[in-house]
């Protein structure tokens, strides 16, 4: 897979692009992902993705305070995961926020890439104030030779799938229906920095992870994950049986006794085993550290 960030005709001939933003890359997105590949395939043309970073809310409505579920590596590397050509990476800026339907079309799908065809989702929105959606597109597809293909909307159970619903999901601690909308774990990625070693004293040695400040972090409690193939406990919270303050990820690797201070990590989380709670002492805490432990272990990969 190739990382086009400043894309021209020249780096992708003709290609059979998905546009959106992606964040998350859950199933629906996937949907055109993938269809935009298949297609690809059959032309024997190149695919790839147009993402934009920053994420557009970010900068349109900063007062928000938009929590990503992907920062833009973590997206790049699902992409890859499907199989793309290529990911262009389109800088979203106040100029780009400012270009009219027609203009975006011409300058970045027509001039730059000279596409073939674009898969986009049935919500797709562009243009200034979002004033375009795919009856613009395929409008302006049919007069520069392009072919515009809508992908319905993608449900999971009854709910439609998207990355708002998503991130509402994740920050009440509903993690295993998050889960299912994105068809795969959620991913933290972070470095590890100095703690003050309480874990240790408990017997349960920790690695603090300093995530991107744009990333939404999972609701306070215990969770399942994995660090390159390693299992692991996961505690995000802010330790009230200590009277901590800020929210802290703390991961504890099974079978590990390595100094991992200062490294990237990449942590996948599978499942949420229980809320933050207080103890009532240490000793209570340890007790129920042992239990988290022992239901990690019982947990085994499962097709998410």
């Amino acid at each position: 897979m190739k990382i086009v960030r400043h894309p021209t005709k020249e780096k992708l001939h003709r290609p059979v692009v998905a546009l959106g933003t992606f964040d998350g890359v859950h199933v629906g997105h996937k949907k055109v992902i993938e269809a935009a590949i298949k297609h690809a395939h059959e032309l024997s043309a190149h695919s790839a993705v147009i993402t934009f970073d920053p994420h557009p809310q970010s900068l349109v409505a900063p007062e928000r305070g938009l929590r990503l579920l992907t920062t833009l590596p973590e997206r790049e590397e699902l992409f890859a995961s499907l199989g793309i050509d290529a990911v262009v990476v389109s800088v979203f800026t106040h100029k780009l926020q400012k270009l009219t339907v027609t203009e975006y079309v011409e300058r970045y799908l027509v001039k730059k890439l000279g596409v073939r065809h674009v898969y986009v989702g049935y919500d797709y929105k562009f243009g200034r104030g979002r004033s375009g959606g795919v009856a613009a597109l395929k409008k302006l597809g049919a007069k520069y030779d392009f072919g515009v293909t809508v992908i319905p909307p993608v449900k999971v159970g009854s709910k439609t799938v998207k990355s708002a619903l998503i991130r509402e999901l994740i920050a009440q601690g509903r993690f295993a229906a998050a889960l299912k909308m994105f068809g795969h774990p959620y991913r933290l990625t972070g470095k590890v920095v100095s703690g003050d070693g309480r874990g240790k004293t408990l017997g349960f040695p920790t690695a603090n992870l300093q995530v991107d400040p744009s990333k939404l972090i999972p609701a306070k409690g215990v969770y399942v994950g994995y660090v390159d193939g390693k299992k692991c406990v996961v505690n995000i919270g802010s330790r009230p049986t200590f009277k901590g303050g800020r929210t802290i990820i703390e991961i504890h690797i099974l079978n590990f006794n390595k100094n991992i201070r200062g490294k990237v990590l990449k942590l996948d989380l599978f499942s949420r085993l229980r809320d933050e709670r207080r103890f009532a002492s240490a000793g209570e805490l340890i007790k129920q550290i042992k239990k988290d432990v022992s239901a990690a272990r019982r947990f085994t990969d499962q097709k998410i």
